[in-house]
């Protein structure tokens, strides 16, 4: 019975610490959206707040489908980051007008090349 306790007390010991943890990347959902919606509100200040929301999440998605990308090989990677890519944009195509979702697809080209940072930590 002693046994029993002491398996039940270590058990639910790791049961509250691994939810008073935050998510991966340090950052619950919500935090992370209104982090991102903050950053792109300069670069992409020609978005509806509408348009702003749904750009938010498809990046978010995008960059949460990179997960475990690190342990491929760089030609892996490459194309993981390419297929992931293209299906972001097929969905800011789906979600915006054309010429907005061309805009938005320019900024974040952009700030991939060293333009802006919206999507991790780091200064502006």
């Amino acid at each position: 019975m002693k046994k029993l306790i002491a398996l039940l007390a270590i058990v639910l010991a790791v049961i509250t610490n691994v939810n008073a943890q935050p998510p991966q990347g340090g950052y619950d959902p919500a935090q992370m959206k209104e982090m991102m919606k903050n950053r792109f509100k300069e670069s992409m200040s020609f978005l509806t707040p509408v348009q702003l929301d749904s750009v938010v999440n498809i990046v978010i998605d995008a960059r949460s489908g990179m997960r475990g990308m690190r342990e491929m090989s760089d030609e892996d990677r490459q194309a993981a980051m390419k297929k992931s890519a293209e299906a972001r944009d097929k969905r800011l195509d789906a979600a915006l007008p054309k010429d907005v979702a061309q805009k938005v697809k320019d900024v974040l080209a952009q700030q991939r090349q060293g333009g802006g940072r919206p999507q991790g930590g780091g200064n502006k």
